[in-house]
């Protein structure tokens, strides 16, 4: 996801469950409620793209940092195994730990060097 949350620069975001008809058709037109995972602050973002609507995100919190998943640790439903044979990809989010399928490349692959790297420089600069 391109979006950060605004008071803490994060990108672990979730989306929140839209409610009123208005939430609906702006979740429709792709402004979503979102949470921030680190601050709890809730805010309203638009998650679209057009840039990145080629590659995979998660279904569930819209990352786009994933990884792979293989058969050994997962068990796909039959209708994942119809759109794997078709040709889908096997990705995992390692932020909401949801397994899915997608036709779309990979745009970047998850790391935990991100994390080091983040508590590394939050503790040089005396965040934490």
């Amino acid at each position: 996801m391109t979006v950060s949350c605004p008071e803490c620069g994060s990108r672990f975001l979730k989306t929140l469950p839209v409610r009123t008809w208005r939430e609906k058709w702006r979740d429709l037109t792709g402004v979503s409620p979102l949470r921030c995972g680190d601050c709890g602050a809730e805010f309203v973002a638009r998650v679209w793209d057009l840039s990145v609507l080629v590659y995979a995100r998660c279904p569930r919190c819209l990352r786009m940092d994933l990884n792979f998943w293989t058969d050994q640790q997962y068990w796909p439903s039959n209708f994942m195994k119809l759109r794997i044979a078709w040709g889908a990809h096997r990705y995992r989010c390692e932020y909401c730990r949801h397994n899915f399928v997608s036709f779309r490349p990979l745009k970047e692959k998850f790391s935990f060097n991100r994390w080091r790297e983040r508590d590394a420089e939050t503790k040089k600069n005396g965040s934490k």
